[in-house]
């Protein structure tokens, strides 16, 4: 089986398949998630965070995902709901649309299923459909025949969700539904569908036909990692969102863990977790909502601390004195959680850091809303730090450091 300790076992890099980066505000946490999912995904240690960003990008919508939680994330949003669909009908319809995770999920399941078992490797549905029909969208040829047992069939059109399609003789206007024969290929099977199951069938074994790969010894797939980032995992509702995969997330409950489980969507899909999927999520711990997070959520990952830094191997933290004075009174006051990250005193771009208007700008009102827009006390603070402040200013402003 695949372990979490060897899923990919030429890596030289090993991370944990569920992991969470907490930290107070501006230490790092999402950057930190760009150079672990690029590491995932290539197996080695980047040089660089040039590097690293250049490969998250290449490889979003493909083998990583990014999205952000927040109050109104649903599971319909995430794994699978019903959307409404008024485009291509007059009237109002609801259709089945996977969510982020379910997508890359799938992906992520069929790479690791072609690379173990290349007998049954074949190319993706999209791929080999479109190829199919590519001459009736290029307007080659006015319909596409679909050679049968005894006769033909000839498809005329194809929308977003079916493919029409005349027969020999008769009535003309029938349709197949491009769902279902995709999920026809995946399985292979015409599914016991009823009445049009003919079609199906001559459709289905030319796709395949085409998928399936004439030497599988010069294109083996190789397995790959996928990796799925969460950021502000904490500000949603953890129970509602992720709802059965608070147990299919757990590594020996994955496609080739130890006790595999699969669960039954609402939809009637079968689901999965894959082993190569990696879940990384981001958590600011001086947000209020990190008493909310789901116990259960809290023993299947694996929890990182990423806390401020004042001296940081290639890069600048400017007066990195006054913000560790700063950090040491907030853990006086507040606690570890509350302290101010490094990133806000590190230059953005090619700026050149300004000291006061990013105090001014971004460390007071961070600092008002932590102590609920007490005056008196940021004051102190400040002063206790060694900086001079402008006394007639509202909201509180700086004019730099005492001598």
């Amino acid at each position: 089986r695949l372990a979490e300790s060897n899923i990919a076992s030429n890596n030289t890099v090993s991370y944990h398949l569920n992991t969470i980066l907490y930290g107070p505000p501006g230490t790092g946490k999402t950057y930190h998630t760009i150079v672990m999912a690029a590491e995932i995904v290539t197996g080695r240690k980047m040089e660089s965070y040039a590097e690293a960003l250049a490969i998250f990008n290449k490889s979003l919508r493909d083998q990583i995902e990014f999205i952000t939680f927040h109050q109104n994330y649903s599971y319909e949003d995430f794994i699978q709901g019903l959307r409404p669909e008024t485009e291509n009908s007059k009237e109002l319809i609801f259709e089945k649309r996977d969510g982020i995770f379910k997508l890359i999920a799938d992906r992520a399941l069929k790479n690791l299923i072609d690379a173990t078992n290349p007998d049954k490797a074949k190319k993706d549905f999209d791929e080999v459909f479109k190829s199919f029909i590519e001459p009736l969208i290029q307007g080659d040829k006015n319909e596409v025949e679909v050679k049968m047992k005894k006769t033909s069939f000839y498809i005329t059109g194809v929308t977003d969700k079916s493919i029409e399609f005349r027969k020999t003789s008769g009535n003309s206007n029938h349709t197949l539904s491009i769902s279902t024969l995709k999920k026809m290929y995946d399985a292979e099977s015409t599914l016991n569908i009823q009445g049009l199951t003919p079609y199906y069938d001559s459709l289905l074994e030319i796709l395949i036909s085409r998928g399936k790969r004439i030497t599988p010894s010069a294109d083996i797939v190789r397995q790959k990692n996928y990796v799925i980032i969460i950021d502000e995992i904490n500000r949603a509702n953890i129970s509602r969102v992720f709802g059965e995969l608070i147990t299919l997330i757990e590594p020996d409950k994955r496609s080739h863990g130890a006790i595999p489980l699969s669960c039954i969507l609402p939809s009637g899909d079968a689901f999965i977790v894959p082993s190569n999927l990696f879940i990384i999520g981001t958590m600011n711990t001086a947000d209020k909502s990190i008493a909310l997070l789901d116990i259960a959520l809290r023993r299947r990952f694996e929890f990182e601390p990423v806390y401020p830094r004042y001296e940081i191997p290639g890069a600048v933290v400017f007066e990195a004195d006054v913000l560790k004075k700063l950090n040491e009174h907030l853990e006086k006051l507040k606690g570890v959680d509350f302290q101010i990250g490094h990133s806000y005193f590190m230059a953005n771009g090619n700026s050149e850091f300004n000291f006061v208007e990013r105090m001014n700008r971004r460390v007071i009102p961070l600092l008002l809303e932590y102590f609920m827009n007490d005056k008196e006390e940021v004051v102190r603070l400040l002063e206790n730090c060694s900086i001079k402040l402008d006394k007639k200013a509202w909201p509180i402003q700086i004019q730099g450091k005492l001598s």
